[in-house]
């Protein structure tokens, strides 16, 4: 076995065709931190044999793999998480730069996706892999960062993997963000982007393992009830934002990266809530504010939670 620092460490991920079935990597994630692996659930044996040992027998009766992977926003890799977040793959038209539109699906079985993970002594594949939340944050002078969590099967040894990292895409910087507000969805295309000093969103899917006795392994891993949250920082110039909160205001919001004509990604939310108005007033700082925002489904206009999301790229299909 060898010594070796984690940046020599790669996180493949690929499309599975059949649930549960490995398919090659077909795309590297850079990462900057990587903490999915192998996990287990036990049970131990605590009944007494006239010692005072509090244990006498410990069983796996659980095994899985779960964790996050930190890393910097690429569009290329947003594809994957966005179809395994989004439950299906996109349907993909045009041609340099091809767009890629995601439709929400109410299936509680995702898409599912194989993980691999290369180092100097492990090739793993991880099964049946499903993305069970995506949080994305940007500030001034940084860049836009993501963290995904993932759920999958226990980790199997595979062939000897060949990490490449020529194909990684555009990446999205903190001057690619715009955010926008309108009291609709057709109102957003003719509104001013906010001048944000934080901003944060997480999407998450609860998704959970379908576990079943006569097996140590989850037979599947399913999607739950879906929820798109976040927060947003200006700086404290009038009463807006505190209002939205006290009045019970619904708007819709686009949050969109635009890195040129080729790196885009448009999401749409048609009915968002706002909570928790809080100001800051530190004394040698110009004061500012953060509210959250909570997406809604739009009953009404019949448009769900996300109501577009759409990856704009070179790469030519998911």
């Amino acid at each position: 076995m060898t010594k070796f620092i984690g940046r020599r460490g790669s996180l493949g991920v690929a499309k599975e065709a059949s649930r549960g079935t490995a398919v090659a990597p077909a795309y590297w994630i850079p990462n900057a931190k990587m903490s999915f692996f192998d996990g287990i659930e036990s049970a131990s044996e605590s009944q007494g044999l006239g010692n005072i040992a509090d244990q006498d027998s410990f069983y796996v009766t659980f095994k899985m793999a779960q964790g996050s992977v930190d890393a910097e926003l690429y569009d290329t890799a947003l594809g994957y998480i966005l179809m395994g977040l989004l439950g299906a793959a996109p349907v993909t038209t045009g041609g340099s730069p091809y767009t890629h539109t995601f439709t929400l699906s109410q299936t509680n079985t995702a898409q599912t996706l194989t993980f691999y993970w290369k180092d100097p002594d492990r090739n793993y594949a991880f099964r049946l892999g499903v993305i069970d939340s995506l949080k994305i944050t940007a500030a001034p002078k940084g860049m836009v960062e993501y963290s995904f969590t993932i759920k999958s099967r226990k980790s199997n040894d595979w062939g000897t993997l060949s990490p490449t990292f020529t194909s990684l895409g555009s990446k999205f910087l903190h001057q690619h963000v715009q955010v926008r507000l309108a009291s609709s969805i057709g109102g957003l295309s003719g509104a001013s982007k906010l001048n944000l000093t934080n901003f944060d969103m997480t999407i998450n899917r609860n998704s959970m393992f379908d576990e079943t006795m006569g097996t140590v392994e989850p037979i599947d891993i399913l999607s739950q009830q879906l929820s798109v949250e976040g927060t947003l920082e200006l700086k404290l110039e009038d009463e807006t934002y505190r209002n939205l909160m006290r009045d019970n205001t619904y708007d819709a919001m686009e949050v969109k990266f635009v890195n040129g004509a080729n790196s885009i990604l448009q999401l749409q939310f048609p009915r968002v809530s706002f909570s928790q108005w809080t100001p800051d007033f530190t004394l040698n700082a110009i004061s500012k504010q953060k509210i959250n925002f909570k997406a809604n489904y739009d009953a009404t206009n019949g448009l769900d939670i996300i109501s577009t999301a759409v990856l704009t790229n070179l790469k030519t299909s998911y």
